[in-house]
């Protein structure tokens, strides 16, 4: 019952909904509504399609009784044609999937007894395709770590999201089964459906990598390469034959280990449901601040922003100086905008620690001053942090930024030359996250 209400949250508030997947879902139940959702799903909208649209083959038109005549003979010759007349007739007479024709076909399939099909085609190649791409355009960790750490968490994400697009469709689709309808419009579900698996992916992707929509937008259309890619490998590949692979699969999710060092994907899921109970076991002690710090954290880190916001208040109210918590709060204040609200509790943080974060503060304090045009302000706190941090072209950048202001163009020429080049120098892992500010310093160039 509990996964069916997650299920059915996705289609109103889909970033909470997939965030409490992460938290409470599970993959064999995840797989298990694929299962049955997509046997509804080929058993009514892929019939009707594969009945529409499927390409004939000579073997049909064929009568077995011609085998039992000479092939010599006249007779075997005029049943033959006759068989080949059958054919083209039926070609000629069918229907072809709209725009692309039979071109359709060799990236899609209507086959209707293939419903295992989607489970096994998301969970070995659309979900790694999404985490490699993830790898490649945020540079967050490589794709090996990405892969042990979130695998599992990501392909129930990807579960429930398909079950919820198609589910509405296999509904109408059984609707439509006692009715006379266009195979068009069986064909308009079909690609209504995929696009709001798409849509709903989108949502997955941000909230469990905490990614742009832009980036995730991006990853999720190129990763239905990944679903094409499936459509070959089972033309020529029997499912049964990926069952060593699935066997593996399950022993790696139950937490199974080979030679001591690879451990269950599964484990990694687990481990992450299980601090996020604790976590929120641990704040019902009203004097435990830091329990709220690290679900907010959470939470930021999926994009939730008002439900960091309210476990951020929640660790203020127990207590008002709680370092991690003003300092997150500052940001989110600066970010919408209110300026003065982020300095009050930047300078909690301040008195508190002066190097919190490796000075970061400083850089914060002075972006905040920058966006408050007080540049003498920001000039203080961002060289302060500048001397300290010398290399880093955030920090770099938004002083560039303030002395331009000021009207110091040399010297903020030669920031922003160096926000580029610490942009570039910087560790492999890092480049793309701090690639940002290098575009950003060339744009002030």
């Amino acid at each position: 019952m509990e996964s069916l209400k997650l299920l059915l949250q996705i289609y109103t508030r889909p970033g909470f909904a997939f965030s409490e997947i992460m938290d409470r879902g599970s993959w064999l139940i995840a797989a298990g509504l694929t299962l049955v959702i997509a046997l509804l799903f080929f058993g009514t909208i892929n019939a009707k399609l594969n009945e529409a649209y499927r390409i004939p083959t000579v073997a049909e038109f064929i009568d077995p009784t011609m085998y039992d005549v000479d092939p010599e003979s006249p007779t075997f010759e005029a049943q033959q044609q006759r068989s080949m007349e059958a054919y083209r007739a039926a070609l000629a007479a069918r229907r072809t999937v709209p725009i692309v024709g039979d071109n359709f076909f060799k990236a899609f399939s209507f086959d209707p007894i293939a419903f295992y099909r989607p489970l096994l085609a998301l969970s070995i190649f659309y979900v790694p395709a999404v985490i490699l791409l993830i790898s490649l355009f945020t540079g967050i960790a490589s794709f090996g770590l990405l892969l042990r750490r979130d695998y599992t968490v990501l392909a129930t994400c990807t579960l429930f999201a398909w079950s919820a697009a198609h589910l509405p469709f296999a509904i109408a689709g059984l609707a439509l089964t006692v009715t006379d309808v266009d195979p068009l419009a069986y064909f308009g579900l079909w690609v209504a459906s995929g696009a709001v698996f798409g849509a709903f992916m989108l949502f997955a992707t941000r909230t469990v990598f905490g990614t742009s929509f832009g980036i995730a937008a991006v990853t999720v259309a190129l990763a239905w390469v990944s679903i094409v890619l499936s459509v070959y490998v089972f033309q020529y590949v029997s499912p049964w034959l990926l069952s060593p692979f699935l066997l593996f699969w399950l022993i790696i999710y139950f937490g199974g280990f080979l030679g001591g060092e690879v451990r269950g994907f599964g484990n990694a899921f687990r481990q992450r449901q299980s601090l996020k109970r604790f976590l929120q076991n641990a704040t019902v002690n009203p004097k435990d601040a830091d329990a709220h710090v690290q679900l907010g954290l959470i939470y930021l880190d999926r994009r939730q922003e008002s439900r960091a916001l309210e476990h951020f208040d929640k660790a203020l109210e127990i207590d008002p100086e709680e370092t991690d918590a003003n300092y997150e709060l500052g940001r989110l204040a600066r970010k919408k905008g209110e300026l003065q609200k982020a300095l009050d509790h930047f300078s909690i943080v301040v008195e508190q620690d002066d190097k919190y974060r490796l000075s970061e503060i400083w850089r914060e304090i002075g972006a905040t001053y920058l966006d408050a045009g007080m540049l003498n302000e920001a000039t203080d706190a961002l060289e302060k942090f500048v001397a300290r941090r010398s290399v880093d072209p955030e920090g770099l950048y938004y002083l560039g930024r303030v002395l331009k202001a000021k009207g110091e163009n040399d010297r903020a020429r030669d920031l922003f030359e160096q926000a580029i080049q610490a942009a570039k120098s910087s560790p492999y892992f890092r480049s793309r996250q701090l690639g940002q500010w290098s575009k950003l310093a060339q744009k002030e160039l």
